[in-house]
């Protein structure tokens, strides 16, 4: 029987440090819920729960408030004059640093990572989305023929994604492809056939357009 954990994400609980506490005992006093919660970089749901267990009290002052939660005018906010101010406890070093990448995610340039399907791709930019990774084969392909024509994807001639040798890479259209796929069900003499022979219609069309690369 599964059990009905499984798979669920493990919540790891932050106690309150001394320190926040005392600040907690602060800012309560004047302060709402959200601009404590801003603060002190905890949720509004464990302020409340951390100010009953504490027993905290509101000062007259903030009682006179407005139902909009903002201060009447004249007032001063908590953080005037305490620019640079840092949570207790370990929180400094636990902040995302300005301009840094999440060590969990990120990836160098030059990172190569296996898809499910089995391709192997390589980080080539750092844009921050799925252009940044690019098909090994087709780099390859790429760096051997110049750019891959639009509708056109790299496939390896043996069948063998582990065989990236220039010349087990042929380029071929998605239509092709479908095409290649459908052969698979026929003896292997039969599919390289096959593969052979589209290879040889690609030559000559080229070769009739006068595209051909001289062999």
């Amino acid at each position: 029987m599964t059990s009905p954990l499984k798979g669920r994400r493990r919540l790891v609980y932050r106690h309150w440090s001394p320190e926040e506490d005392a600040l907690l005992t602060e800012l309560y006093r004047t302060k709402p819920i959200t601009e404590i919660s801003t603060a002190m970089g905890r949720g509004t749901s464990s302020i409340h729960n951390r100010v009953q267990k504490l027993g905290l009290k509101r000062t007259e002052e903030f009682k006179a408030i407005t139902g909009s939660g903002r201060f009447k005018p004249g007032d001063t906010t908590w953080n005037k004059g305490l620019k640079g101010w840092q949570a207790g406890g370990r929180s400094k070093d636990t902040q995302f640093k300005l301009g840094g990448k999440p060590s969990n995610t990120w990836r160098p340039i030059g990172s190569e990572r296996t898809t499910r399907d089995g391709t192997l791709m390589r980080k080539v930019s750092d844009h921050g989305g799925k252009q940044d990774w690019k098909a090994v084969p087709q780099l390859i392909w790429e760096e051997h023929n110049g750019p891959l024509p639009d509708g056109h994807i790299v496939v390896f001639k043996d069948r063998n994604r582990e065989n990236l040798s220039p010349e087990n890479l042929i380029a071929i259209t998605r239509a092709e492809n479908m095409r290649r796929n459908s052969i698979d069900r026929y003896p292997p003499e039969y599919r390289q056939a096959a593969i052979t022979l589209g290879w040889f219609r690609r030559k000559l069309n080229k070769l009739e357009n006068g595209n051909a690369k001289p062999d």
